[in-house]
């Protein structure tokens, strides 16, 4: 999948000491976050789900660029980080979240297996409703 360019003057990942940290991932399609606002109020969560599935997907297409970059491999996911934009009473952020570690696990078998933190929030960039961000090892 192509995880397409930032929008802004920041890189999409670095990569230190074989490690890559990765900017926060939205669900663009075509460049844009189709359907956007809060999950329950303005999109259904069967369609954060879906959105959530696509940010995975792009991470782990920059997780790729950044191996090949360096003339190496993934290793594995060290860390995820998943945010949804939300009212305070919606009780699916970790059913969310569950859909994007499944895409590492799916990719990378039990090296895809990670601590994540799940945070409901007020707002997202560009007023998506669901992002992540994460920390990846390269193999050395």
């Amino acid at each position: 999948m192509n995880p397409g360019k930032p929008d802004f003057n920041y890189l999409p990942y670095k990569v230190y000491n074989n490690i890559v940290y990765l900017a926060g991932q939205l669900a663009k399609e075509d460049g844009v976050v189709k359907k956007i606002g809060k999950v329950l109020k303005d999109i259904s969560e069967a369609e954060a789900s879906r959105q959530m599935e696509i940010c995975a997907k792009h991470s782990f297409s920059w997780l790729e660029v950044a191996a090949k970059n360096n003339n190496t491999k993934i290793e594995s996911i060290l860390d995820l980080k998943v945010y949804v934009s939300c009212e305070e009473n919606f009780d699916g952020i970790s059913r969310l979240a569950d859909r994007a570690s499944s895409i590492f696990i799916e990719k990378l078998g039990e090296k895809g297996k990670h601590p994540r933190s799940v945070l409901g929030v007020t707002r997202l960039p560009q007023n998506a409703p669901v992002m992540i961000d994460l920390r990846a090892s390269l193999k050395p």
